[in-house]
């Protein structure tokens, strides 16, 4: 992983002190439940970055309505942006995906 970072010059977000608080915060809030710190940090830091997006396979804790409906107003209220969570069928277009989404294959758009 480290080489892939190195290679494409990836950008590392880390946690900082706000990061932690808002993790905390949605957890409290029970946007994520206790023992998730490390799910709710991961939204925490793409909130706290002012990232658009999240793409994550984890249904547990993250890609789910709650924590979706949760984390953004709990964002919105304490003057974040609300980051949009999705799974990654929901950003991938293509034949197969459009098929699974409902969406007609001959749809260009």
């Amino acid at each position: 992983m480290i080489a892939l970072v190195e290679k494409y010059n990836i950008t590392l977000l880390t946690a900082t002190d706000e990061v932690d608080k808002l993790a905390r915060r949605y957890v409290s809030d029970g946007a994520l439940p206790s023992g998730s710190m490390s799910d709710a940090s991961h939204i925490a830091v793409a909130s706290v970055n002012a990232l658009d997006m999240i793409v994550s396979l984890n249904f547990h804790h993250i890609v789910r309505e709650k924590t979706i409906k949760m984390t953004s107003a709990i964002n919105m209220l304490l003057g974040y942006k609300a980051v949009e969570i999705n799974a990654p069928m929901e950003v991938i277009d293509d034949e197969k995906t459009r098929y699974h989404l409902g969406r007609d294959t001959r749809d260009k758009t």
